[in-house]
This record gives C-alpha cells, structure tokens and sequence, in this order.
C-alpha cells in the first residue's frame, strides 16, 4: 500500500506540473523548434518521413495510435507486476529505478516545456493520435485535460521502454522470450512515437538517458536499505505479531531429545560457540523487530551484538527428571515472553531428562519461521551432522573440528556466501502452485478458490473453544513412522488424514467429558500446507526465511468411531478440498491483507485467525529422513512446538524424524482436559499403528510422556545458568 501511495504521489507531481506551471507557448514552441532544427543539421530529423509514411495508411495509423496511448502502461506495470509476484530479486531495484525515471522527466517538463512536433506552427505534421486515439485513454477525450502537451522532452515512452529492457536483463525470473519482447517493444515503441509525431529524435535520446542516471541511483538506495538494516516484515510473517497476545505469545520451536550413551553430553559453552559459528548463516536469527506504529508495519533491523549468553541457556530439570518434567518445561517455555529488544529466539540445553538423554529445546517467533523453518534452523543453527558411515569415502565425514562451521548444508534461510546474493528460487505463485498441483497462474482458479472459501463460512461452533487462559499443557508421544506409513497405505489415506483422525478421537472424549453429546459436531482443523518444496536440494532441506505457507481448513467429524473409519471419512471430505482452489486463494488473500494499511492490515489479521473460521490446528511435517547428531551425540527425538491461536485451545504438530513419528500437543487446561485428551490421543495412534493396520513385520508404538500443565507467565523457571 505505502508503494501505492509513492506510486500516487508522482502522479500527483506530474499533474502539479502540467497544470500548476504556467507555460509560455511560444518559448515552448521556439525550444521545439530548435530541436528539430539540430535534428535537420545533424541529417537525424526521422520525425518527418516516417509520419509522411504512416500518413493515409488508416489500419496502421490506428494501430499505432492504441500502441503509442496503451501497451507504455500495460508492459511497464505488467513487467512491474511480475517481479514483485515472482518475488525477484531485481524488484526493489526496478522499481526505484522506474520512479526515479519518471521524476527526472517530470523534472524536465517543468523546467524546459517543449513542444512536440505534432504542435508546431508552421510545419505539416499530421498528429495521427488525435485522430484515432483510443476512447478514454489517457490524453483522449474526456480525460486530454489530464494531458501535458509541452511535455515531448526526455520522451518517457521511450524512457520506461528502455527500462524495460534493462529490467528484464537484470530479473532473475524472466527469460529469453521476455526479454526478446521487451527489446521488440523497445523499437515498436521508439518507431511509433516518432511515426505519430510526438516526439523528436532527441528525446528518445534524453529518455534512454534518464534510465541511464536512475539506474545507479535506484542501485544505492537498494545499498543504502540493506545497509540499514531494516526492512518490512513480510505480510505473511508480520500476522504473528499482529495476533500476538501477552497470554497467547506466537511461537514455534522444536524439542529434540540426544542420546548421550555414545560420549560425552554437550556442554553450555561448546553448544553457544557452536551457535556463534553459524549465526552468520541465519540471518534471520541476527534480527529484532521494530515495533509497528498506529499507520506503520513492524520492521525488522539488524543487530549487531548477539548476546549468546541469553539466547543459549541451560537448565536443569527438578527430580525426578524425565519426560514428564520435559513437558512441563516446555510448556512454561510457551507462554514465557521473549525480550522484545533482542531477536526473537532462544535454546535452551536442559539437563535431568533421565540417563543418557540430555534434551535441546528452541524457541523461535512464529514471524521468524513456519514449522519447516525451524526444521531447517534445527538442521543448520545446531548443525546436525549424519552419524559417520564407515563405508563412504573419508573426505564425505563431517570436519574434525566440531565447532567449525561446515557445507554439508545450504545456510537455513537461503542466503548464500556468494556475493552475487541469494540464489533465486521459484516465486510465491510458482512454489504454491507445484504444492498443490493447481495452475494458480490462471486467475479463474484463484477466483473459484476464494468463492469455495467464502462458501465454507465459519466453523461449527464448539463449546472448547472460548478466551484463553495464562496457561498451556504440552503432551508428547512417539511412534513407528513406518507404522504409520504402512497404515496410511493400508487404508489409501495421507498421513495426515491418520493425524486428524487421532486428534478427532481425541476431541470426542473431550468433548464427552465435558457433559455435551459429541455425535454429529464437527473440529474444523486449520491444516497448514507447505509452499516450500521437499529435496529442495540433494540433502531435502527447505529453503527461505519466514513464513511461506497457506492453510487448507478441512472437518474432522466427532463421535464414537474406530479411528481408520474416521481418517476414511476425513480423506473422502479433505480430497475435494485439496483439489480445489483453496489453497492458492488463501494464499492470494494473506498476499492481498499485506497489502492493506497497517491499521487495517492488523484488523483483518485478527479478524480471520481466530475460533470463527477454525477450531484446532493441525500441523503434519517431514524432518530429516535418516539419523542425525548434534556435537556427537545422535537425535532420538524430535517434537515440533506449534502456538494456539485466538480462542483455539487445541494445536497437535507431527514431525517424522528417523523412522519416528513424534506427535506434540498444546493445549489450553481451561478449556480442556490435558490429561483426559493426551490418553485418547495415544489410544488412538496405537490403535492405528497396530498389526491390524499395519504390516505385520511393523513393531507396536512406543508411547512417550505424559501430559503436564504449566503455570501462569511469571512463576521461575528451573535452576539456570
């Protein structure tokens, strides 16, 4: 919107100009006149012939009357239009550059009018766009008072077909063809205006001159802003913080549980000189956000002194340790805020989990990550390097030094060492479209996405969903991750059918205990869907910064029901919905309320994340599909941290990790009962993973962990360093 408003603005310059100036016809006839006269001297004057041969050639004298008042607008703004969709790299720079452009010709308009060809007196021009000019286009008809006639010097036709060109070459995302159409348009473009006699041979010159001088200059500003280190929050990231609450924080994170029976448990210091190594490689973690004003967006801007030792803590878990006391921590880890002055995360090394297992738990603002964002913080801040196999080369294990940084992967946010910048990935259309397999470039999907979503109105009520308390219960449990794949199979669903189906059975007994009828009441699962793409590269870690998915919302049926009957049910409803066009519309929708004015921006954030439209949020992952280590010692578990939204007291995330299926809840206590919940919960995963459904070779679930409630924000933490 603020580009808009800039957008507007210079529009507004233009207009000041052309009827706030007094100007003199007769100078600007006379500085016409001279032009031409150069022109003549210098034998260059193509104005004349080429209107002689237009003249009397009625289709082509139309034909370059549209060109000459339509395709200038339509190539410049759809060029424009295509960059900042496709995410371009060269966006930022093509479009100051572009505004540069049309300042500095405005520029000249006001301080030397000059007078086309068309109007001066004496000569035998024909003015052919005044003859045949397009119906309300811009300088014809009703709107010629908005016109400036003196404003033939620097021709800025020429000028922004020029910067098309220069646009094009530099992009990142257009190719040859698009190139050789800019190029085209450029001679069409110079051939026409002259041929229309509208302008002189110099000003193409000065035109092609003014994108010469905008060009550097738009290139410092772009320096200029990187240097100072603040940017926008892109729309997607900056919801978090507009739905944020002091009792409902937004963030994500991970807990990974380490074996330590092969060697030594990592210790404070080497974790915190393990994180210091490879900051530079997540630039993202090297940044605060910069509150948002009443009309402004949050922004985030670099800092400068990682303070590690309060971003890398430890902590020691009360007797008798455990998983139980795990949970617990992690739950009061949820809802404990971080320091706004610093950038939004934390790990935390906790110690006492039991024997042999020492546990790492990160902590990181749903507006710095998405759930694979931090899968791949987790793979690139920690390091975590594959266990050595005793049978590839040498030259493939990990380095000696387990603190020195290593390639075995691309940094976690897509940011290369190279200084050529990042390299380019698809655009936000093209990433959507491949995760859904729907052709979201044609605009007739889109448009039947948003009405199948204005369709699906709100979410059947529930009495579990209500204001949020100061509290939150996490439970976690593991299973076969074959097992469940073997099931899924079996039963010809995704896996994340199986997950909502678990989480449905769930509910009902939540839902029974809490003395109302569960039979015929549907949980409206916000699903998010990744728009980042699996073997991104050779090692399968995503790439990208921020928050880059959409949202399908799909009905869990509740009631008494085996739970494979219940994923049936939930996979004959979802596929429908997958394969429509929800998922690039939701996406179009979060682009669209981005767009808006902070105010308004932070009012639809609120508005649209809430119980009204979903009712639980369900989150199924990939991880890492082979084992890892962290400074020697191996991962047995990971299990994703997944926030509540307003007055949804139920999140459950899912990340397969090794042949493991680990499955995390949060829950709000007032709402429901953490216990009562997390019993059917791992009921109904063992009931989906037993031999019955699976395999028969496939090994029963283990279940992990019991559910623990947290205490209100403010009550310490176990002892610290």
């Amino acid at each position: 919107m603020c580009q808009i408003a800039i957008g507007l603005a210079i529009f507004g310059v233009y207009l000041s100009v052309a009827h706030g100036i007094a100007v003199s016809r007769s100078a600007a006839d006379a500085r016409g006149s001279d032009l031409l006269a150069v022109e003549r001297w210098l034998h260059v004057a193509a104005t004349e012939p080429l209107n002689n041969a237009l003249r009397g050639h009625t289709a082509l004298e139309i034909l370059a009357a549209w060109e000459y008042a339509t395709t200038y607008i339509i190539t410049t703004f759809g060029l424009l239009g295509v960059l900042w969709a496709r995410t371009d790299p060269a966006y930022r720079w093509a479009r100051d550059s572009l505004a540069v452009t049309t300042l500095l010709g405005v520029a000249c308009f006001a301080l030397w009018p000059t007078a086309p060809p068309r109007l001066l007196p004496g000569e035998r021009f024909v003015d052919i766009v005044a003859i045949h000019h397009p119906p309300l286009s811009w300088g014809g008809g009703p709107v010629s008072a908005g016109a400036n006639q003196f404003a033939a010097m620097p021709s800025l036709h020429v000028a922004w077909a020029v910067w098309m060109v220069v646009a094009s070459m530099r992009a990142r995302r257009v190719g040859p063809a698009g190139r050789a159409f800019g190029a085209a348009h450029l001679g069409v473009t110079m051939l026409v205006v002259l041929a229309t006699a509208n302008h002189y041979v110099l000003d193409l010159v000065a035109g092609g001159a003014a994108v010469a001088v905008a060009a550097p200059v738009a290139g410092g500003m772009g320096r200029r802003a990187t240097a100072s280190g603040t940017r926008r929050v892109a729309a997607a990231d900056e919801l978090f913080l507009h739905v944020q609450t002091a009792t409902n924080p937004q963030y994500v994170g991970g807990v990974a549980v380490l074996d330590t029976s092969l060697g030594p448990p990592p210790t404070l210091d080497a974790l915190r000189r393990h994180v210091a190594a490879r900051l530079s490689a997540t630039s993202r973690l090297t940044r605060r956000v910069v509150p948002a004003g009443r009309l402004r967006h949050h922004r985030w801007a670099s800092d400068g002194d990682i303070d590690l030792s309060w971003h890398v803590r430890e902590t020691h878990l009360p007797a008798p340790g455990g998983q139980v006391a795990l949970d617990s921590l992690v739950a009061r880890l949820n809802v404990t805020p971080l320091d706004p002055d610093r950038p939004p995360w934390r790990i935390w090394l906790v110690r006492g989990l039991g024997a042999h297992r020492v546990a790492v738990v990160v902590i990181v603002h749903h507006a710095v990550a998405d759930g694979l964002g931090v899968v791949a913080l987790l793979r690139h801040l920690l390091d975590l390097h594959p266990p050595p196999d005793p049978h590839r080369p040498a030259d493939l294990h990990p380095p000696a030094d387990p603190h020195a940084p290593t390639n075995l992967h691309p940094p976690a946010d897509g940011v290369t060492a190279s200084p050529s910048g990042p390299a380019p990935g698809p655009g936000r259309a093209r990433r959507l479209a491949r995760v859904a397999r729907t052709p979201v470039t044609r605009p007739a999907t889109v448009v039947s996405g948003l009405v199948s979503l204005a369709r699906d109105g709100a979410a059947p009520p529930m009495t579990l969903s209500g204001p949020l308390g100061g509290s939150r219960t996490y439970l976690t449990t593991a299973s076969s991750l074959p097992a469940v794949r073997s099931c899924a199979h079996r039963l010809e669903v995704t896996v994340t059918d199986l997950l909502l189906a678990a989480v449905g059975s769930a509910a009902t007994a939540a839902v029974a205990a809490a003395g109302e009828e569960p039979s015929g009441q549907v949980l409206r699962a916000a699903v998010p869907v990744t728009m980042r793409m699996p073997g991104s590269d050779q090692h399968g870690v995503p790439r990208g910064p921020g928050n880059l998915t959409a949202a399908l919302r799909l009905d869990v049926p509740l009631g008494p029901m085996p739970p494979d009957r219940r994923a049936e049910q939930i996979s004959r409803r979802a596929r429908g919905r997958r394969a429509s066009g929800r998922l690039p519309a939701s996406a179009a929708a979060l682009r669209l309320m981005g767009a808006l004015p902070a105010p308004l921006h932070r009012a639809a954030a609120r508005s649209v994340y809430r119980a009204r439209f979903f009712t639980a949020i369900v989150s199924n992952m990939r991880g890492a599909p082979r084992p890892l280590e962290l400074l020697g010692c191996p991962l047995r578990d990971v299990f994703p941290i997944v926030p509540l939204a307003a007055q949804v007291p139920l999140s459950v995330g899912a990340l397969g990790w090794n042949d493991r299926y680990c499955v995390a809840a949060t829950v709000d206590p007032a709402r429901l009962d953490p216990v009562l919940f997390g019993t059917a919960l791992r009921a109904a995963l063992a009931e989906l993973t037993s031999p019955e459904l699976t395999s028969p070779e496939l090994t029963s679930p283990e279940l992990t962990g019991r559910a623990r409630t947290s205490p209100p924000p403010g009550r310490p933490l176990a002892r610290s360093a």
